[in-house]
């Protein structure tokens, strides 16, 4: 009989090997066998790394804009927004908190009903 697993699980089994692959290879590098046993008293620096953890998108919400997480890049990717209003939507964002529904976008100065009209099936509202 044949093990056939969901493609949900074998995603996580994808990922679950790669995290080990990426760590065995971080630990080659770090302690490997020329570079002996990292000191004890001094400690690795890491400052400027980033560790960006897969997470799993549903489909309908793929290719979307979160507005309340979006960096000014992404918003300039949505139709009629350029970097001045982008950089408006973030400042409204960081003074009045998230956005509880797109409609919100219309008090940004500059936003109208045309710019939320043509960016609505693009967006999407998390935290």
């Amino acid at each position: 009989m044949k093990l056939r697993l969901s493609p949900a699980q074998e995603r996580g089994l994808i990922i679950l090997i790669g995290l080990g692959l990426a760590a065995s290879g971080i630990a080659i590098f770090l302690f490997g066998t020329n570079h002996g046993p990292a000191p004890v008293d001094k400690p690795i620096d890491i400052t400027g790394v980033r560790v960006i953890l897969p997470t799993f998108v549903d489909p309908a919400q793929a290719g979307t804009v979160n507005l309340n997480t979006a960096s000014q890049d992404e918003l300039v990717s949505l139709p009629g927004i350029g970097p001045v209003l982008a950089g408006r939507i973030i400042d409204y964002r960081e003074k009045n908190g998230p956005f509880a529904e797109i409609e919100g976008l219309k008090k940004v100065d500059g936003i109208g009903e045309a710019v939320v009209g043509e960016i609505r099936e693009k967006v999407r509202l998390e935290d």
